[in-house]
């Protein structure tokens, strides 16, 4: 991932923390370029992403306020119902290859009609 994300990224995760918080200024550009090591062209791109994002505000000689919080993630429901359907297929094989004759064994001694 270029650097301009991963410092946009890690802004952001900081003003959704809180170090950063609605309102406050940012560190100036010189201080963010010696905290990322990052040239002048790569910290201004980071705060160009958080700017459209509408969480800052830039101006020249002022330097870069934050506006609003970041919008939350959306949960991946996707991948959690992989991981999910992934340990329903484990418990699956397990019960076929290991526990389900005892369990079939129990279940044709209960009166159940199923």
């Amino acid at each position: 991932m270029a650097k301009y994300r991963d410092i946009a990224d890690d802004l952001r995760r900081r003003i959704a923390a809180g170090e950063y918080p609605v309102g406050s200024r940012l560190p100036g550009i010189p201080a963010l370029q010696e905290q990322y090591d990052a040239a002048l062209g790569t910290v201004r791109a980071a705060e160009d992403i958080l700017r459209d994002e509408g969480l800052l505000r830039t101006a020249q000689g002022e330097g870069s306020f934050v506006l609003a919080l970041p919008e939350p993630a959306p949960a991946d429901v996707l991948g959690k119902l992989r991981v999910a359907q992934s340990a329903i297929s484990a418990a699956i094989d397990a019960l076929e290859n290991g526990a389900a004759p005892a369990a079939r064994r129990a279940g044709s001694q209960s009166s159940d009609p199923r």
